[in-house]
């Protein structure tokens, strides 16, 4: 259920409530589904999403509601001044070419993580992922550093579990403890299978100078293409490249 906060606030959440859901939708929603993914009565959605239409960041169609043009020319504003960004693309670039993989950039957005820049390598993905796509933090490899990084793992694990892998395979509490407590030391997090079938993916976390979470940075490609990932240099080239963004991004003012 939302939130329930105090006047004037109340309105703004719940419309970010609704951008949320739509942001989320895959295809144009009804009022009624969107008054129930939002938690509010269909009055109130309705209310709230006029307002959107009447900025740009939602949109009416014969079957439905979708986001609006104006989330795109937002997403484009962040992209072309975010200073993690800006700084990490050479490093992505760099990365890319020197293992002919995809490496990817994101950032954390409550309980799930953003792609805002991904470069590719030499060998074609299996999946291109779209930027500005919203993905869970767990499974994952990019998601995982996040909650390895951050927190009570032992909670971490308790509010996640049961996690079900593309594969099939299911992970309790424990299970999900156990490989969080594993990326906490190596510092760096590994995934084969989880998310999708048959990609491979190792990531970072991107800190600044006082430890604190800026994003993560990883590389991803098809499962066939490697080998043992553990005694590879990628785990330790993946470091180095959180490293490197992370000593480059300007400290906040």
């Amino acid at each position: 259920m939302t939130t329930a906060k105090t006047n004037p606030m109340r309105s703004v959440h719940r419309a970010f409530d609704v951008l949320k859901v739509l942001e989320l939708a895959q295809q144009p929603l009804r009022l009624t589904d969107l008054a129930q993914r939002s938690e509010l009565h269909v009055a109130t959605a309705q209310r709230v999403v006029n307002v959107l239409i009447e900025h740009g960041y939602a949109s009416r169609h014969a079957n439905g509601y979708t986001a609006g043009p104006a989330a795109l020319s937002t997403a484009h504003a962040f992209a072309m001044t975010s200073p993690l960004r800006l700084v990490a693309r050479p490093v992505l670039e760099e990365i890319a070419t020197a293992t002919g993989l995809t490496a990817s950039l994101y950032v954390r957005v409550q309980e799930s993580r953003v792609l805002i820049d991904r470069v590719e390598g030499g060998r074609r993905p299996q999946y291109s992922l779209p930027i500005g796509e919203r993905l869970p933090l767990y499974p994952g490899a990019a998601g995982k550093v996040f909650l390895a990084g951050e927190g009570d793992i032992a909670a971490e694990a308790e509010r996640l579990h049961p996690v079900t892998f593309a594969g099939g395979t299911v992970l309790d509490a424990a299970g999900i403890r156990a490989d969080l407590e594993r990326v906490r030391r190596e510092r760096c997090a590994i995934s084969v299978d989880e998310r999708q079938l048959g990609t491979t993916a190792i990531a970072a976390l991107i800190t600044d100078n006082a430890e604190n979470a800026l994003g993560s940075v990883g590389l991803s490609g098809a499962t066939g293409s490697f080998g043992d990932v553990r005694d590879s240099a990628l785990p330790g080239d993946v470091r180095r490249a959180a490293q490197a963004i992370g000593a480059r991004v300007p400290a906040a003012a």
